[in-house]
């Protein structure tokens, strides 16, 4: 027993020598955004003590997607904030040599801008990555794929919505058991198409034509399709397998887009389709398609996404039942076989437009770009399948997710999937064929549209304005965009000829900080002003630059008269990008005598107890302090706070005081409240 008891403890001395293995430690994928604290489910509120992200659902999905992405790959994703602009934050880094990400992500708007610099990688190497997974690959711009896609889309951002209660008013569309036929089944038998939308929408609009609209209406009539022409259009033209921009490139004047087009210009003249105006004589009024069809006004719309379920309560409320529809197919685009099966082509589709984006910078290794892609997909993979178990439905793959939240997605819509009609004593599932429809509607939902992320889309609304709505007198849509192809070539022309280039480009201006006001009295020459002690400018590329080289316009600044104005400084660096920034100029009498009017507030504001009385704004307590000549002096008011004690709750004296520019002053002795809050 003691030989064995020996044994082992030479053997613990043995083994207390030997090193233990220990885990390999995780490699850092850096993942940039402009907002981490609704992104990074770890980070927390100094000030709260409290987590930034303040669904704590969506919190659970993405600690369980690092989780899986750590488990997985051995790789901790670490959030990063962009101290500056995105458009600048990352073209400085790679210029630098030091990415500050591995995974970049772009908010809507700002992509055009960073693939023009230059400093994205093209991911064509990696696509095996994303197979099976189409929705994170969205369409490859100028030849390569740049971008990688998080958002899985249900429905369109201005989907079809349609009152299914109203339609259940008009006798046209009753089938021979006293039914009605609804838009689902239409798309059910393969017949949802333009040829017979163009029919349902002539009967609806036969049937509510003359009906006066509610109050508050666009349209003094009930419209069957109130439109945003710009979204219709649009819908149109992916529904006939077109749009602006395809993987062969500028696709807006194909005969597909142009057809779109026309079908909706002749559902507008025959009065099926009606616009609710415009702010400026293009711009359709912001949403009201939507607000028209809550109201009741429309029975089909195009609504803002974010506005279905609002707008669709005020139905609700009314007793009414809705759906949303994919945009109907243009006639060439089904097929329907002697057996019923309906076949579409897979060049029908719904429009998705791409928002915020993602991607890889240049100066990334090849290795850490693979890894990085692969945790990619793993996390948002993880991500939506973990948001399928929170909806109660147990999924392996992505390949299910949709069908698995189809009911929790449409009743956060508010479709009525639940809707049942009874005709002669037989129920009719009518919500199922609006589940149906939603089904098929989202599982058609795959980003396809980069027009937005190209910096083509306003270029387009300009032009389907011009060829639709007669703006400028254009007779129609292909004359408008034949007329206008230059402006898409030139924007697609330089970014191509940037992207065939290893050179990173410079498209920023310079920023220019202004760092003070500039005060003079009437009648000063401007041009002895020390103009370059009143900002400072930096450029990404050329550094801080030289205060001699600001252009200062002084046009908009009068010295014979007393008053505000502004004067601009503009600086272009060396790839002629110009910045400018405004400077204010006080111009002031200088003969004058007359003390400034100090009113202060009807109520004046209480201080809580322990405030820094340093750090109080006193001009909240002012309701005007001016000078003879009329200019603002609120600014220049200070507060006399010798007796101010916030450490008491108490009644205290405080007396502001105001100097013009001429010197001449004026008091007022307020009474503050120090309260406990």
């Amino acid at each position: 027993m003691k030989k064995f008891a020996a044994l082992l403890l030479v053997l613990a001395m043995v083994l207390s020598l030997v090193p233990m293995a220990t885990a390999e430690e995780p490699i850092i994928i850096r993942y940039g955004t402009h907002w981490t604290a609704g992104w990074n489910p770890n980070e927390i509120d100094p000030a709260t003590g409290t987590y930034t992200m303040t669904d704590e659902a969506d919190r659970q999905l993405r600690l369980k997607a690092e989780e899986a992405v750590l488990q997985k790959h051995n790789v901790k994703i670490e959030h990063v904030q962009y101290a500056q602009d995105v458009r600048s934050e990352l073209v400085l880094s790679v210029l630098a040599g030091n990415p500050c990400c591995e995974i970049a992500r772009m908010w809507n708007g700002s992509e055009s801008t960073v693939l023009a610099q230059n400093v994205l990688q093209p991911l064509d190497d990696y696509a095996y990555i994303f197979e099976g997974a189409d929705w994170m690959w969205p369409t490859a711009v100028y030849g390569h794929n740049y971008f990688l896609n998080a958002n899985v889309a249900f429905t369109q951002y201005f989907p079809l919505v349609v009152n299914l209660t109203m339609l259940e008013a008009i006798p046209a569309l009753k089938e021979a058991d006293g039914s009605t036929l609804y838009p689902m089944e239409l798309l059910e038998r393969g017949q949802w198409t333009w040829s017979n939308f163009k029919d349902y929408l002539g009967k609806v609009h036969a049937f509510y034509g003359n009906t006066p609209s509610p109050e508050g209406a666009a349209n003094p009539t009930i419209v069957a399709y109130e439109i945003d022409y710009r979204q219709s259009g649009l819908s149109a033209m992916f529904a006939n397998g077109g749009g602006i921009y395809g993987d062969t490139g500028l696709i807006a004047n194909s005969e597909e887009s142009i057809a779109g087009v026309a079908f909706l210009r002749e559902l507008m003249e025959l009065g099926y389709a009606k616009d609710p105006g415009t702010y400026n004589g293009w711009e359709p009024l912001w949403c009201e398609p939507g607000y028209d069809w809550g109201r009741g006004a429309a029975v089909f719309a195009d609504c803002h996404s974010w506005g279905v379920k609002g707008e669709g309560d005020h139905l609700t409320e009314r007793g009414e039942s809705y759906a949303i529809m994919p945009w109907p197919a243009a006639d060439r685009l089904v097929s329907v076989a002697a057996d019923g099966t309906v076949t579409y082509d897979p060049a029908y589709q719904q429009v998705i437009s791409v928002g915020d984006i993602d991607g890889v910078l240049k100066g990334i290794s090849p290795e850490m770009t693979k890894l990085a892609l692969e945790c990619y997909r793993t996390y948002w993979e993880t991500y939506y399948i973990e948001q399928a178990k929170q909806a109660g439905a147990e999924i392996a793959s992505m390949d299910e997710y949709k069908a698995a939240v189809a009911k929790d997605q449409a009743n956060k819509f508010g479709v009525d999937i639940n809707k049942l009609v009874v005709i002669d004593g037989v129920e009719h599932d009518v919500g199922a064929q609006v589940l149906n429809a939603w089904i098929f509607n989202s599982e058609n939902c795959i980003p396809n549209n980069v027009a937005g992320n190209l910096g083509l889309t306003l270029t387009w609304e300009h032009t389907i304005a011009k060829g639709l709505m007669g703006v400028e007198a254009m007779p129609a849509y292909e004359v408008a965009i034949e007329a206008r192809k230059s402006l898409f070539d030139d924007v697609l022309a330089e970014t191509a000829a940037i992207l065939g280039t290893d050179e990173l480009n410079d498209n920023q201006a310079p920023v220019i900080t202004v760092t003070g006001t500039i005060i003079v009295p009437v009648g000063d020459d401007l041009s002895a002003v020390a103009w370059e002690n009143h900002f400072s400018a930096e450029d990404g590329f050329d550094g801080v630059m030289d205060p001699a080289l600001a252009a200062i316009d002084v046009t908009g600044v009068d010295t014979a008269t007393a008053g505000a104005y502004k004067a601009k400084a503009t600086f272009t660096d060396k790839s002629e990008n110009a910045g400018t920034a405004e400077i204010d100029v006080i111009v002031y009498d200088p003969a004058n005598t007359v003390a400034p009017t100090l009113t202060v507030v009807d109520e004046l504001p209480t201080i809580a107890m322990d405030a820094d009385a340093s750090a109080i704004d006193w001009t909240t307590y002012v309701a005007e302090a001016k000078d003879a000549s009329g200019l603002d002096l609120k600014a220049l008011v200070v507060a006399d706070v010798s007796v101010l004690d916030t450490s008491m709750p108490d009644l205290y004296p405080v007396t502001l005081t105001v100097t013009d520019y001429a010197g001449n002053t004026a008091s007022v002795e307020i009474e503050v409240e120090v309260v406990v809050e």
